[in-house]
């Protein structure tokens, strides 16, 4: 797929500067005369702030006339980030850090209320998942069915409820702060009962449903999209968003992902540097995705949200690939009709057309002569097909892109190919623009009324797809 040069918002810590200073004392018992930095967080990666140089006593300070960015920032030495604290950005960031170069872990702040309280709620988290770990443990150990599993599943259910209590009162008594978000963020959902009689039908899988369900609907539920300090941190991109796109959207197909997406972004403001973060990064999680169909929530973030006029930021060139990147892919989306083609075959008297094939399935091979690529996938196509071309009613609709005529016709030979072969010497068909032939091989597959059953295949995972479509005909589906 040809790359489309997308921004990815720099979230940065060293913009928006105001006349507000900040002062960050900083004393790490047992290391001397050393240089250390002031980091912020920006999703997966790391930018620098600000430099010092501790004394002798293992003493100094990080102080600009500027204020500092919202989020959450680090000490670092040598490369070697140390621990994390947090910047409310709302004028309180004349504080102080104590640590010991023997232990990191042990941190004391002096004059941060907020920060203070951020290591009390880490460490109630902590011992709060020893104690999940332990009933899992005990939930595996116990007997099906036995009266105490039974009370350990009750107790799993409401295992959250101390954790989302001290969060409340954390989130309460620091409105305001970012460590209030942070919290909030974190915060498990409360999750309904989905307990069914053990004699229910498909007990299981209806269960398994509802959570997934409940998770689709309300995983991203605590987290305020509206307080861009969130994005300044080392977890919302990977522990959440991306988790969420990755291991909660467990159903690919792009009408069950697309909503989710859209609720997503509009719990932003349009324009906002998060809705510009959030829309160039689900953009490009999903151009770079490699599942089958994804090129469909691609066209729709292009068409409904990059191409609106209100849409300024991004450069003429992104819009230039991004109306080209459409154009090629959107005529082939998985579920559509193929569009028909009418070209030569070798004799360059007859004409076949895609669409007047009566094959169950057909293969669309579109491949070049000189593509090292193609003359490697070439025979296994032909092995493939000539395995379940009777077994499945298939047929391969081969399309030479290029103009040589006698490198076809030797390819042909070569490679025995009695399939249907083709090609387009004049440019009648559009194969460019129509079959994002851009690069080949490009392989398609078709059901019988030419609708579009798979794209951008390779030989292997095509016949992955025939063989399922094999033991559906076996179990007479």
């Amino acid at each position: 797929m040809k790359k489309i040069l997308v921004t990815v918002l720099f979230i940065c810590a060293v913009s928006l500067m105001s006349a507000q200073s900040y002062k960050i004392d900083v004393t790490i018992k047992g290391l001397a005369d050393s240089t250390i930095f002031l980091a912020v967080h920006g999703g997966a990666t790391k930018y620098s702030v600000d430099t010092a140089v501790l004394d002798k006593n293992g003493k100094t300070s990080f102080s600009k006339p500027r204020t500092l960015e919202g989020g959450m920032y680090f000490i670092a030495v040598g490369g070697t980030a140390l621990f994390d604290f947090l910047i409310s950005a709302d004028g309180d960031e004349k504080f102080g850090i104590i640590t010991n170069k023997d232990d990191y872990s042990e941190v004391e702040f002096v004059n941060s209320p907020e920060n203070t309280a951020m290591l009390a709620y880490l460490d109630y988290r902590n011992q709060h998942q020893k104690k999940y770990e332990t009933l899992i443990e005990k939930l595996k150990a116990s007997a099906d069915n036995s009266t105490e599993q039974k009370a350990l599943r009750t107790e799993l259910l409401n295992f959250n409820l101390p954790l989302i209590s001290f969060s409340d009162s954390l989130i309460n008594k620091y409105k305001g702060k970012f460590l209030a978000t942070v919290v909030n963020a974190f915060k498990p959902p409360i999750e309904p009962d989905f307990s069914l009689p053990e004699d229910e039908p498909d007990r299981e899988r209806k269960i398994a449903m509802n959570y997934y369900l409940f998770n689709k609907e309300h995983f991203l539920d605590n987290i305020d999209f509206q307080d861009e300090r969130i994005l300044r941190t080392p977890f919302f991109e990977s522990n959440m968003l991306d988790y969420y796109l990755e291991n909660v959207l467990i159903f690919k197909e792009p009408d069950s992902i697309i909503p989710c997406v859209d609720k997503i972004l509009a719990r932003t403001q349009t324009g906002s540097r998060t809705y510009r973060y959030l829309l160039s990064h689900i953009f490009n999680f999903y151009y770079a995705s490699k599942v089958m169909g994804h090129e469909e929530i691609v066209i729709y973030l292009g068409e409904n949200y990059y191409l609106k006029p209100e849409t300024t930021w991004e450069t003429e060139k992104f819009r230039t690939d991004l109306i080209n990147f459409i154009e090629r892919n959107k005529p082939t989306l998985m579920g559509r009709i193929s569009p028909d083609l009418l070209l030569p075959m070798p004799d360059g008297k007859r004409y076949e057309s895609i669409h007047g094939l009566t094959a169950n399935y057909t293969v669309l091979y579109f491949y070049d002569t000189d593509c090292g690529h193609c003359k490697e996938e070439t025979p296994r196509i032909k092995e493939i097909y000539d395995k379940y071309k009777n077994e499945l009613g298939l047929e391969v609709y081969a399309v030479y892109v290029m103009y040589d005529e006698q490198k076809w016709l030797d390819f042909i030979e070569q490679n025995k190919l009695d399939w249907i072969n083709v090609w387009d010497p004049y440019r009648t068909g559009n194969i460019y623009n129509t079959f994002n032939t851009a690069t080949t091989p490009q392989i398609y597959l078709l059901d019988k009324d030419k609708k579009i059953l798979a794209r951008r295949l390779d030989s292997v995972n095509l016949e992955k797809l025939l063989q399922v479509y094999v033991n559906r005909k076996e179990q007479g589906n």
